[in-house]
């Protein structure tokens, strides 16, 4: 007559834990096998399922070694003439069972918990590398900026705020060897959203040349670098105008910075 159980108690739970681990006797092991198979019990089958996968997936972790050579000769020539005794049980057999079971199933959460572990370390070392390498990048761009400073043939323009924005300011740092600008802004608020802000070389002669069209961040600060074109070598001022979303061919909005040159 089957039998299909309907929730996973404490007892189906030892069943299956001692057939998943092979510590059953013979005639328990076959009368238990022809449950799975014939009676179709779900409850049993999924418990059965998960821990032979979790005792399966302990024995990949574990390094195998094989006997030597000698040892293996040895081995088969004692299993040859051994003569099979039959043990009686003793009467804690069961208890011994349980408790092979239970430890075999510890060490496999220990080697699951061990996996999940290393696991989050290499993730958690990968990402350290990865911001070291931002790091070094921000290093050698921070060095780069500092060597431009500190050069010699540096120029130094302060910008003043204008109109609404007079608690800004502006500085450029002009590397006429390298022909470039390195323009940062303090306390500018960020432009509306359809505005842009503008910066311009203004020459001494013709109209002003477009530089850069920014915006500044948050807390109203931003540094850029800016190529500085042969044709705006002859400047007598610098210039950062609030334009249209974009920019604009020649300026057309307020001043918010101006300085002369």
């Amino acid at each position: 007559m089957s039998m299909k159980h309907t929730e996973l108690t404490d007892d189906l739970q030892e069943r299956a834990s001692l057939y998943a681990a092979g510590a059953m006797t013979d005639s328990e092991r076959l009368e238990y096998a022809r449950h799975l198979d014939e009676d179709q019990c779900v409850v049993c089958q999924a418990e059965v399922k998960e821990l032979q996968s979790a005792i399966s997936l302990l024995a990949f972790t574990v390094p195998s070694s094989s006997p030597s050579p000698t040892v293996k000769v040895r081995l088969m020539e004692q299993a040859r003439h051994a003569v099979p005794v039959i043990q009686p049980r003793p009467p804690g057999f069961r208890w011994l069972q349980w408790a092979t079971a239970v430890i075999a199933l510890a060490s496999v959460v220990a080697a699951l918990s061990l996996m999940r572990t290393n696991s989050e370390l290499r993730r958690e070392a990968d990402a350290l590398k990865s911001r070291i390498a931002r790091l070094e990048v921000q290093l050698v761009e921070q060095q780069d900026t500092i060597a431009t400073l500190t050069s010699v043939g540096v120029r130094v323009v302060d910008l003043a705020g204008q109109g609404a924005s007079m608690q800004a300011s502006g500085r450029i740092f002009w590397d006429q060897q390298r022909k470039r600008w390195l323009f940062s802004v303090r306390n500018l608020p960020p432009a509306p959203a359809d505005k842009s802000y503008q910066l311009w070389f203004v020459p001494k002669q013709g109209n002003p040349i477009s530089a850069r069209v920014f915006n500044t961040e948050a807390d109203g600060s931003v540094s850029v670098e800016v190529p500085v074109p042969d044709n705006a070598t002859d400047l007598k001022a610098a210039a950062v105008t609030t334009e249209p979303l974009g920019g604009q061919p020649q300026p057309t909005g307020p001043f918010a910075l101006l300085g002369a040159m």
